[in-house]
């Protein structure tokens, strides 16, 4: 398998998978959907792997059929050793069947040892829109010359895209490459930890900060002025004051400008509107649609492109089968619905640090403690068990009715035993915490009360009584809760910002 090259910072998941599949024997034309969102990379990779493998990486535009298959035709004749207009086609039939001919013709006579030719081609969506009938032609071609053509040259193609919801929707239901494809690879951002080695942040609570409010897109530090953000706290308003909150800036407008570039998302101001609603707290439907003025059955279409965009999730209740929260995925959109757009006027009249002193309690609020519950859930799904010796199954969160008081309680980090099933009834329980961003230390009360939810959730038939009590805290712990989860037998288990970023 191809080694990844030096420059490729990460992505070791994601270009193993890659290169497994570039240099897979198997004989015949094998495809692969990459998609993303913009400025994560996906370009650099593709482009690293087409060159480590001796491959074609062709980067579409938008441009007329007849323009973007002349640009085509000079991708190849330049991978080909030829000179620019040596081919010319008429459709991008007669174009794909041309270049699988020569990369066929150079898999007969390459040694045993060399990987099978690759073609990517990087913005699959631009040609698609021009050409409505291309995924069809990939479908014939991979009908001719696929793994049951018998015999067939081995030949790779990547389609790549930003538009997640095209992309994503190109093996789906009755699509003419539907049933075809050998890898479906999505590039997210960064996670917290690679997004803090990336950036270079040293501290653990700037790192904690830097990410909820700017994430982990790698292209991000490429649009700030300033990438070195600062390893204290009263020094960060200022940074984004510079980098961000700055109509000169790229991140200024980044979200409008990531939103849009799907091409099913055309009403900017019903999305707009949808994403303000989601980034302020309103988690339902229901709630999205009485701030509008809609009701919630005419939002079906747009969160379901939001959703499939990648802007918004919907999480799921892990015991219940009720109505799923919906969260915003990418913390510079939900900055931008926050901070930028409310104070828009102030902030293109060069006001950005009073502006930042004004919006302390919605950073606290809803920016760092739903940020820190993601992280803490995060870590708990990915790390735990290995750092911390749990041994879980589904993770996610639950609200439990407390009948006494007469109110619910949310459980910010939940999980369930290993091969449990989600919302089943007396489904078991392992790990019960909570998520705590605010700057007082968590003591005796805050583990009373996971001790009340654990109580709570055994009296609703589920079994808990075992269950590990966990708390997460961005400022540290009590000496009492430390002493607590020090005693011999103790099921506490206490997680700041040095294990969940693994005291890196």
């Amino acid at each position: 398998m191809t080694t990844k090259p030096a420059d490729v910072f990460g992505r070791d998941e994601e270009w193993a998978d890659l290169a497994e599949f570039a240099a897979s024997p198997l004989p015949g034309l094998r495809i692969a959907i990459v998609y993303g969102r913009r400025r994560q990379g996906k370009s650099f990779l593709l482009r690293r792997l087409a060159e480590a493998s001796g491959g074609i990486y062709h980067l579409a535009t938008e441009q007329v059929e007849s323009i973007s298959l002349a640009r085509f035709a000079d991708s190849l004749a330049s991978w080909y050793g030829v000179s620019a207009g040596a081919f010319g086609f008429d459709g991008w039939e007669s174009a794909l069947g041309t270049a699988a001919e020569l990369m066929a013709a150079r898999a007969v006579n390459a040694s045993a040892d060399v990987a099978p030719p690759l073609l990517v081609i990087d913005e699959f969506p631009y040609l698609a829109h021009e050409s409505p009938g291309l995924a069809s032609i990939v479908q014939g071609l991979y009908d001719r010359i696929g793994p049951g053509a018998g015999g067939a040259a081995p030949l790779r193609l990547v389609l790549c895209g930003s538009a997640i919801s095209v992309m994503s929707g190109l093996l789906s239901g009755t699509k003419a490459l539907r049933g075809r494809g050998a890898l479906e690879l999505r590039i997210n951002p960064f996670g917290y930890r690679d997004a803090r080695a990336y950036w270079g942040i040293n501290d653990l609570w700037a790192a904690f900060r830097h990410n909820a409010l700017i994430g982990g897109t790698p292209g991000y530090r490429e649009l700030t002025p300033d990438p070195r953000f600062p390893e204290t706290p009263e020094d960060a308003g200022a940074w984004l004051a510079r980098n961000v909150l700055r109509p000169s800036v790229p991140l200024f407008s980044e979200a409008e400008r990531v939103v849009h570039e799907d091409p099913r998302i055309r009403d900017s101001a019903a999305y707009g509107s949808i994403l303000a609603a989601v980034a302020a707290g309103e988690s339902s439907p229901a709630k999205i649609g009485g701030l509008l003025g809609r009701p919630a059955t005419s939002l079906n279409h747009q969160l379901g492109m939001l959703e499939a965009a990648g802007f918004i999730e919907r999480r799921q209740d892990l015991l219940l089968e009720r109505r799923p929260v919906i969260t915003i995925t990418d913390p510079i959109v939900r900055l931008h619905h926050l901070v930028i757009e409310p104070y828009l006027g102030d902030l293109e009249a060069g006001r950005a640090q009073r502006v930042w002193a004004e919006v302390r309690h919605t950073l606290e609020s809803k920016i760092l403690g739903p940020h820190f519950e993601a992280l803490s859930t995060e870590w708990t799904a990915r790390h735990a068990q290995d750092e911390a010796g749990l041994e879980l199954g589904a993770v996610g969160q639950s609200v439990i009715a407390c009948r006494e008081h007469r109110t619910s309680h949310e459980i910010d980090v939940l999980a369930l035993a290993r091969g449990a099933r989600p919302r089943t009834a007396g489904s078991p329980i392992t790990f019960i915490a909570e998520a705590k961003s605010r700057d007082r230390r968590p003591g005796l009360a805050e583990l009373r009360r996971l001790e009340h939810l654990r109580d709570l959730l055994t009296a609703a038939g589920h079994d808990a009584t075992g269950a590990t009590l966990g708390l997460f805290s961005v400022s540290g712990f009590s000496p009492e809760l430390v002493a607590e989860a020090a005693r011999p037998g103790s099921r506490v288990m206490l997680a700041g910002l040095g294990e969940i970023y693994a005291r890196a």
